[in-house]
């Protein structure tokens, strides 16, 4: 049974509760076997799960992210972002492509269960909603496992998940009496941008400062958003600066399974009294999801003034 054949409008919001029902419509037979993620943070969760259910890249690679793709699936074709900031899918082939099933990974919101619709009526393939939130990120990997017939390799992903989200919030709420810890971020997003990653981290962005207390706790760099980022704000009087880590892609970007790595650097900056090893985190992480060893090598030159001893 093909999914194509049939002519109604599907979205599937991924939220916990309706899980059950989500896999239940008739309507997704699984296994599926091609997908069409419309973000790049949706295509990385897909690969997780199955690489061979990828037909695409939604831009080219850079060298870190090619780095850590498996040699098979380098070449695939780049085709497009769909999201509400970006539109450059290329439709004419991604029908080519014959997908089974069109996934957007976003915020749940009005905006996206239109966008979700629009896409289905452009493509004319069924279309899901999927949650991208940190919180939700199990979900989804058990979601995309039922689907693409890998509900094992999906369920070792979303417990791997649970368990570090569950041992930074037994963290958290020991630190239940203490004020936010601020943060001032420089990079090209607005303010609000990290707010769910900060949140969960038990810190708060601190937009704009001038020369005079109170000053931010930690300064978070971008990497490559200014010329010299480091120089300026040191002459300020900030020593506790930072690098985000971007290996093979930025840490704290909300909605993409990296971001998982981003809660854990975020707690080690910030905690002493927080014990768990970053760099065997990372390790296992890259090795789960991405087949990946990291090197010590490798490891060392992620990390590099991310302020992370190790």
């Amino acid at each position: 049974m093909n999914v194509r054949t049939y002519q109604v409008t599907i979205i599937v919001i991924l939220l916990v509760f309706l899980l059950p029902s989500a896999l239940g419509d008739p309507a997704f037979p699984p296994p599926l076997t091609k997908i069409f993620t419309t973000t790049e943070a949706g295509t990385f969760l897909a690969y997780a799960v199955d690489p061979d259910s990828i037909i695409h890249w939604n831009r080219g690679l850079s060298p870190e992210i090619e780095f850590a793709i498996l040699p098979p699936y380098t070449n695939l074709p780049a085709l497009g972002t769909w999201d509400d900031v970006y539109q450059t899918i290329q439709v004419d082939r991604v029908k080519e492509k014959e997908p089974d099933l069109i996934i957007h990974y976003a915020a749940v919101n009005d905006a996206s269960i239109a966008l979700a619709a629009e896409m289905e009526e452009t493509l004319g393939i069924p279309t899901i909603l999927v949650d991208n939130r940190l919180e939700a990120l199990p979900a989804a990997l058990r979601l995309l496992g039922e689907l693409l017939g890998k509900e094992v390799r999906g369920q070792a992903l979303a417990t791997f998940v649970e368990n570090q989200l569950a041992e930074m919030a037994n963290f958290q709420r020991l630190q239940a009496g203490y004020a936010p810890i601020p943060v001032h971020i420089v990079s090209s997003f607005p303010a609000g941008h990290f707010a769910e990653l900060l949140s969960l981290a038990g810190m708060v962005e601190m937009p704009t400062w001038d020369d005079r207390p109170p000053l931010p706790d930690f300064v978070l760099i971008m990497p490559h958003t200014i010329a010299d980022p480091y120089r300026a704000i040191e002459r300020e009087g900030h020593k506790r600066i930072y690098q985000i880590p971007t290996f093979p892609a930025n840490w704290l970007e909300p909605g993409s399974i990296f971001s998982l790595m981003g809660l854990e650097w975020l707690h080690s900056i910030g905690y002493p009294s927080y014990s768990k090893s970053l760099a065997s985190t990372y390790q296992a992480f890259m090795e789960i999801f991405f087949q990946l060893n990291i090197t010590p090598e490798l490891l060392e030159w992620t990390l590099r003034r991310s302020g992370i001893s190790y």
